[in-house]
């Protein structure tokens, strides 16, 4: 989820981004796997580790930020490019996941509780709509894809400001989001649909748009206020880590996580190589975790119970087997896929061929 570090040169010494998707994509490999833990083994579930799920609202208000910052940049916007680099980013990884999830629900059925290989259902999901599939659910086939139809409609909603109407202050895109988000509060839809396009969740992305344009004036904010911003935000966090938020989750997580990203742009600018390494296998790290916590928790783990280890033993071998195969899925899948659609789709178009007819006389 987010921009890559190597696809917009104008923040490739934010570091502090890098270390907060590392961090984002890492909270959010906790709550599954706590969550996980809960289901396979019948635990306390009051003791799930709700609030690593809030990786999510900071990948969001990064998202905002990461998009203000690049329609904010000198020059004509280029909508068509815009796209492309939306599309080689999020599209093919995604795909390929998606494109297993329905292969594995139609020849392995067992190994799912509620997915099945549904042609609307995949068609949907490569579509990254919301749409409701019958049952009043509209999660894709790959569930934590569900953050990627938003990711997608924001960048709709921004393509479509700053493209047709000049929004380059993504003003226009805040006050879309505002009114779609009031408008839900109001209608309180119940067609699952229009309830997920007017979600609060999405003024999380109006928060790092805020956050750049406090952070573009200056792009040097005072260390203490940074730092206070910061521990606020990780403080206010932590404190709820076993408290599930339900509806004011934009205000309980989404708050917190702006102002964790406000404090880090000022605090965490130090050069640490492998945590921005973390970060650009963040997306990689997203898409495939729950494979690798499946696997080990539901197959491995069940299968040995003749060797106990403490818990904390068993996050640490998680972290380092998650990591590792989001390395291996970045280097091998998503990047060389990433590439490869960034030249195709930036491939010039063959010219028409101009047909010329002779003319019968002045009047055709």
């Amino acid at each position: 989820m987010g921009e890559a570090k190597s696809s917009y040169a104008s923040t490739e010494t934010l570091y502090s981004v890098q270390y907060l998707r590392a961090a984002a994509a890492l909270a959010v490999v906790y709550y599954h796997v706590s969550a996980l833990s809960q289901e396979t083994w019948g635990l306390d579930p009051e003791r799930i580790d709700h609030v690593g799920a809030a990786g999510v609202d900071l990948f969001f208000v990064i998202s905002g930020f990461v998009m203000a910052m690049i329609v904010g940049r000198p020059g004509a916007f280029d909508g068509r490019e815009f796209w492309i680099r939306r599309i080689a980013r999020v599209v093919p990884a995604y795909w390929v996941i998606t494109f297993a999830v329905f292969a594995l629900a139609w020849f392995m059925p067992h190994l799912f509780n509620s997915t099945t290989a549904d042609l609307s259902t995949l068609m949907t999901s490569l579509s990254f709509l919301a749409l409701d599939h019958g049952d009043g659910n509209t999660t894709p086939l790959l569930v934590v894809g569900w953050t990627l139809n938003y990711e997608i409609f924001f960048y709709a909603i921004v393509a479509l400001t700053a493209g047709l109407f000049g929004d380059r202050r993504l003003h226009g895109a805040s006050l879309l989001i505002i009114s779609l988000v009031a408008l839900g509060l109001w209608v309180r839809p119940e067609d699952p649909s229009l309830a997920f396009y007017t979600d609060p969740i999405l003024l999380e992305f109006v928060f790092g748009i805020l956050i750049y344009r406090t952070w573009s004036r200056t792009r040097q904010l005072h260390h203490g206020l940074a730092l206070a911003m910061f521990l606020s935000g990780t403080v206010l966090l932590v404190l709820q880590w076993e408290r599930p938020v339900g509806d004011l989750r934009m205000l309980f997580w989404g708050v917190p996580a702006a102002a964790v990203l406000y404090g880090a742009l000022g605090t965490l600018t130090f050069r640490s190589p492998l945590l921005a390494r973390l970060g650009e296998w963040s997306y990689a790290l997203y898409l495939t975790h729950v494979f690798v916590i499946t696997l080990y928790i539901k197959h491995i783990i069940s299968a040995v119970t003749t060797i106990e280890l403490p818990w904390q033993v068993h996050y640490l071998i998680m972290t380092i087997f998650t990591v590792a195969g989001a390395a291996a899925y970045h280097m091998v899948v998503e990047a060389p896929l990433s590439r490869w659609t960034l030249r195709s789709l930036r491939r010039p178009q063959p010219a028409l061929k101009q047909t010329v007819r002779p003319t019968t006389g002045p009047a055709e």
